[in-house]
């Protein structure tokens, strides 16, 4: 029973295992800790990826950490990680790890918190199938019936909840030329401040006009 007590006592939560984090943003990584109280915290750590071994985005004991990467939490009982400036790399399970001042004194909360980057800008490329190669029509885009811009391909950014619609475009010199609808649908992730993109289409009709959907997992292209 003596056992058991003194192993429950060492541990290490996160608030949120799974998070969704907009590329380029800043994320803090909640997360606690305990131990038994006659230990002393002398070094705490950050694993990516390689949680156990490191090499650590952090340890309180190195100068080389990257200034992305900022331990907001404390040796007592806070092991908050704060990340600045998000990148794709960042991506996967982040743990946290701490040694004491004892024998065989050390933890890792292997559990962890993984982060998906999102946040990636979609390109809508209009095409006239009558025009292969010369890129010598002129189209229009709309949202949901809505002028947006003339052009070829039109270009989500730092895409969010509000480039959800319906999207088609047209020859700018006969409107009623116009494509099928191709549907923008972008749904919050969990409770972070993160984004799903989902890209669907809608039956296309019988003019020549195609979209291509550029997407950082690929390309896919509808004729």
């Amino acid at each position: 029973i003596l056992y058991y007590l003194l192993f429950y006592k060492w541990k290490v939560d996160y608030q949120q295992p799974h998070m969704c984090v907009v590329k380029g943003s800043s994320v803090v990584i909640l997360c606690s800790f305990s131990y038994p109280d006659n230990h002393i915290v002398q070094e705490v750590m950050w694993g990516h990826k390689n949680i156990f071994a490191g090499p650590f985005i952090y340890h309180s004991g190195s100068n080389n950490s990257s200034s992305r990467f900022q331990y907001v939490g404390n040796k007592r009982n806070n092991c908050s990680l704060q990340i600045h400036q998000v990148e794709h790399s960042d991506e996967g399970k982040y743990a946290f790890r701490f040694i004491t001042n004892s024998t065989n004194g050390q933890w890792t909360g292997k559990s962890g918190s993984t982060l998906k980057i999102v946040g990636d800008s979609v390109n809508l490329t209009c095409t006239d199938r009558c025009d292969v190669g010369n890129f010598s029509s002129v189209f229009t885009w709309f949202k949901n019936g809505e002028y947006l811009q003339d052009g070829r391909v039109l270009q989500l950014r730092n895409v969010s909840f509000t480039n959800s619609g319906n999207y088609t475009c047209s020859l700018k010199t006969g409107i009623e030329t116009t494509s099928g609808v191709r549907h923008v649908d972008v749904e919050s992730c969990r409770d972070s401040a993160g984004f799903i993109l989902s890209v669907t289409s809608w039956p296309f009709s019988s003019l020549s006009l195609c979209f291509v959907v550029v997407k950082r997992t690929g390309t896919q292209e509808v004729t």
